[in-house]
């Protein structure tokens, strides 16, 4: 692999001092003798310092190539275990988020749960809450309701009292009065089983 590399590299070179040989061999031929001793001494330097640098600069050039390719070598290979290492890190992290969501998903069904839970009992609470305040109300409905009976019984007695006591001092009479007496005490034994 490296002999092609020189070779390219002396075919360049020694076309481009060259090149004038082949224009002129292309052409009418007009170079002069002196013009060909030019050519050939500059085909010496060439190969001169071709073989200077094949002898001198081979081995360090050589050397360099073989070092950069290791270099490169370590260096790809390196990159290819942090490829690997990163493929496993990505794996891993993976396998972490299915973890995460799994545990994520049993967390909301436990706080729903306990969600739904805490709703029962509030609802519980404020039913038996509504009851309890359902039940005084009724009971305060009722006393407020007797309290009512006994202040309008009350006053109807003293109405009816005055009432009777004005017909009686107007136009009564004896029988009449009897009779009233009767007929009064019968109507309270009657609002007394009414309201008791």
């Amino acid at each position: 692999m490296k002999k092609p590399l020189w070779a390219a590299a002396a075919l360049a070179l020694f076309w481009s001092s060259a090149s004038p040989l082949f224009l002129w061999a292309s052409g009418d031929g007009g170079y002069s003798q002196g013009q060909w001793y030019d050519l050939l001494y500059r085909t010496i330097c060439f190969v001169v310092l071709l073989g200077v640098l094949y002898r001198f600069a081979r081995r360090p050039v050589i050397a360099f190539f073989r070092e950069r390719r290791e270099s490169i070598a370590r260096n790809l290979e390196y990159l290819e275990a942090q490829a690997r290492g990163l493929e496993e890190q990505k794996e891993l992290m993976s396998k972490e988020i299915a973890n995460i969501a799994s545990e994520r998903d049993i967390i909301l069904a436990e706080y729903e749960s306990l969600g739904r839970n805490e709703a029962d009992r509030i609802i519980a609470e404020a039913k038996a809450s509504a009851e309890h305040l359902i039940e005084k109300t009724r009971e305060a409905m009722d006393r407020e309701i007797k309290s009512a009976r006994q202040v309008l019984l009350t006053e109807i007695i003293g109405l009816s009292t005055r009432a009777a006591q004005e017909m009686l001092q107007k136009n009564i009479t004896a029988d009449d009065q009897t009779r009233l007496t009767r007929e009064f005490l019968d109507q309270v034994e009657k609002l007394a089983h009414l309201t008791g």
